[in-house]
Parts: structure tokens; C-alpha cells; sequence
């Protein structure tokens, strides 16, 4: 799921989606109609300004997947944007229809459908989106010693369906919404070779999965940009309900916060700071107690009741439209508060590039390159932020 959400965030923000931080950074001085070119009237670099902007019709994006819990891989999406008819006074991005896939080297692959939506004057957006993931994975427990060294290898084959609407709260900074999921998968555990009496206790575990669920969110964004932020503060405060009544097989809870932090230093040198937690409340199926998400750091391989994550990125602008950045942070998952400080830490460090590829949207693109817990490499190809 964390691989098909970020397919469609990427898809999202190529459609010009995240309206109030592209207001912003969109120029009114724009020709709405000249030869399409790849050429920045400003400084003759490179750019992608024009070609995003003037996207009209149908767009194919393709997307490298590179998430060390699945393997490398790629997304392919085709997006197509619905002319308005309507005009307002301030833009309005466009509704946009895509279908969505990709496949990685572990053999998981995911296929799907989405749309979203924007009703008036960018007060109501909507996303409605329809997958089916067939995920492969280690699964190394909840802080199980015994896994930890010998994770068992899963496969979800799943459907997802979700809804998600937001509300901005009068002309403030603040949006309320609610996103509906439903999850169902059939799970089954990967058999050892020369192990019969093992192998056929796995079989019984194989077993179907319901997640049916109502998360109720409050938000708070004040970027300047809602595709490579420079100053402001992007914060969500979520209760995500899942019970039987509501089609689950399980009945559970979750609290989640989430805070973004984008403060510039000097003309060249800006920070990025992130605080995250999530906490269980209730019995959740094993694939969805919460995890530890860093970069160089397998998705799913740290879990827990509870996590909490800090991350801190910085970027130095060297020359022109380039820059380069450095990022560390760290994670622990638990089971209780008061087990807090007897559990192992998960880190990353790491570096990267950016090349600004579309100046007018103030869109970085580039490289990132993390080695999580000093042992696992991965490298991220990053358009916009990445997080």
C-alpha cells in the first residue's frame, strides 16, 4: 500500500493537484498558447515549466521504483485532464482521471484506477482511487527476536478501494476531512524447503483479511509550495477507526501525527524537519501495526504498537539550478512508553542532488542515496520533496 499511495502522489502532483502551494508558485504571464519548449526563457536551462503547465489531454508519466522491502522496479501511469468549463478568479487545478501499474524485481506488482476531484473555488478536493496490489515481503514480527533473523516471507494478494475528501476551513489554513479504505487480502506464508511439519503449519496460517476503516483528519499548511517547499509547516492530526460493523475482520484503532516543518537559513542553505508518530490502539492484523518509514530503511521491517520518527534534511544551493543535500534521522518502534528507551533504534543517513526542473512551478527533481542502519543501501529517484 505505502508504494501504490506514493504512485498516485507522484501522479497527483504531475497533474497539478495540490492547489494552494501552486497557486503560489504558478506565473499569471504564462502564453496560453506557443510552441512547446524545453528551453527557460529566464536563464536558457533545462526546464519542464512550460510542458507541465500547458498539459492538456492525455500525459504519460513513468515512474522508477526503487523501495528496498519489494526491490526495484517501475510505475507507469497515463493521466488524463478534464478541461473546465467554469472559470474562476484565482487557478483552480484540473480534475484529472488515471490508471496506474507497476511491477518490481520480487514480483509484486499493482494495478489500478483513480480520480480526482475539485469542486468550486478550490474549497472541496476529493480522490477516489481503486487498486489491486499483489505484494511480496519479509515479515520480521513485532519485535520478535526470533524473526528479527529468520523473517518469513509473505504474500498479500489484496483489493483496495478508497475515498478521501478535504474541506478548507473558510479562507484560514486549516482543512477537515475524512478518508474511507477498504482492504481485502488473501494471505498466505512462504514454505522452507526440507521442512515439512513447518511448512504445513504455515499453510494453515493462510488466511483472508479485512480492513474497513474511517480516518477523520485536521490539517494545518501553511507552505509556500506544495511540490519542493521551502518555508512553512504542513501538520495532520488523524484517528483512523476500524471495526467489524464497518466490514473488518478486526476491530482497532490508530492515532497518527504528523509535522512538517520547511524553514530557510540563508539565500542558499534551507532545512526540512519531520516529526512522526503512530499508535495502536486495540488488536490489528500483523501486516498493519504501524512501521518505521525512512529512507534506506525496509518498509515493514520495523514494527510496532507504537512508532515515532524525527528526520531532518538540509539543502545548499552550489550553482544556479543546482544543489546538493545531506539528510539523517532516526525511529524506534515499541510496544509501550515504557519500553521506550530499551528498544533499538532505526536510522538513516544519506545525501543527494536536485536540479530545480520546472522553475515557474519551483519544482525540484533529483537523486537521493540512504543507507539505513549503516547495513541497507537504496537510492530514490525524487520529484518535488520527499516528505
Amino acid at each position: 500500500m505505502l508504494i501504490l499511495s506514493r504512485l498516485i502522489r507522484i501522479c497527483l502532483l504531475l497533474g497539478l493537484l495540490l492547489g494552494p502551494g501552486f497557486v503560489e508558485a504558478q506565473s499569471d504571464s504564462i502564453p496560453k498558447k506557443k510552441k512547446l519548449s524545453f528551453k527557460d526563457p529566464e536563464d536558457g536551462a533545462f526546464d519542464l515549466s512550460q510542458f507541465l503547465l500547458e498539459a492538456n489531454g492525455v500525459l504519460p508519466v513513468i515512474i522508477p521504483i526503487t523501495e528496498p522491502a519489494v526491490g526495484y522496479g517501475g510505475g507507469a501511469a497515463i493521466l488524463y485532464f478534464h478541461k473546465r468549463k467554469k472559470k474562476y478568479d484565482t487557478y483552480v487545478p484540473p480534475n484529472v482521471t488515471g490508471v496506474a501499474g507497476l511491477y518490481t524485481s520480487n514480483k509484486t506488482w499493482g494495478a489500478g484506477a483513480f480520480h480526482s476531484h475539485i469542486f468550486g473555488e478550490n474549497r472541496v478536493r476529493t480522490i477516489t482511487a481503486v487498486f489491486k496490489p499483489d505484494v511480496n515481503y519479509k515479515y520480521y514480527g513485532n519485535n520478535s527476536s526470533i524473526l528479527d533473523g529468520n523473517p518469513i516471507g509473505i504474500n498479500l494478494d489484496s483489493w483496495v478501494v478508497l475515498q478521501k475528501a478535504e474541506l478548507r476551513l473558510g479562507k484560514s489554513k486549516f482543512y477537515a476531512g475524512a478518508t474511507y479504505t477498504f482492504f481485502n487480502a488473501d494471505i498466505s506464508f512462504d514454505t522452507i524447503p526440507n521442512q515439512p511439519i513447518i511448512n504445513a503449519i504455515l499453510r494453515r496460517l493462510n488466511v483472508n483479511s479485512k480492513i474497513s476503516s474511517i480516518k477523520p483528519s485536521i490539517s494545518y499548511d501553511s507552505r509556500n509550495n506544495a511540490f519542493t517547499p521551502t518555508k512553512g509547516i504542513n501538520a495532520q492530526f488523524a484517528l483512523n477507526y476500524s471495526a467489524e460493523w464497518l466490514g473488518s475482520s478486526d476491530n482497532f484503532s490508530s492515532l497518527s501525527t504528523d509535522f512538517f516543518g520547511y524553514l530557510p537559513v540563508t539565500s542558499r542553505l534551507r532545512s526540512s524537519w519531520r516529526f512522526q508518530g503512530s499508535y495502536l490502539l486495540g488488536d490489528a492484523p500483523f501486516y498493519a501495526y504501524p512501521f518505521i518509514n525512512l529512507r534506506g530503511v525496509p518498509a515493514m521491517r520495523y514494527q510496532g504498537d507504537n512508532t515515532m520518527v524525527a528526520e531532518t534534511e538540509w539543502n545548499y544551493n552550489i550553482y544556479r539550478r543546482w544543489s546538493l543535500l545531506g539528510f539523517f534521522g532516526g525511529g524506534k518502534a515499541f510496544s509501550e512508553f515504557k519500553n521506550f528507551g530499551s528498544e533499538d533504534w532505526a536510522y538513516t543517513i544519506g545525501t543527494g542532488f536536485r536540479y530545480k526542473i520546472a522553475r515557474q512551478l519551483g519544482v525540484d527533481m533529483g537523486t537521493d542515496f540512504a543507507w539505513g542502519n549503516g547495513k541497507d543501501f537504496a537510492f530514490y529517484v525524487v520529484f518535488g520533496k520527499s516528505w
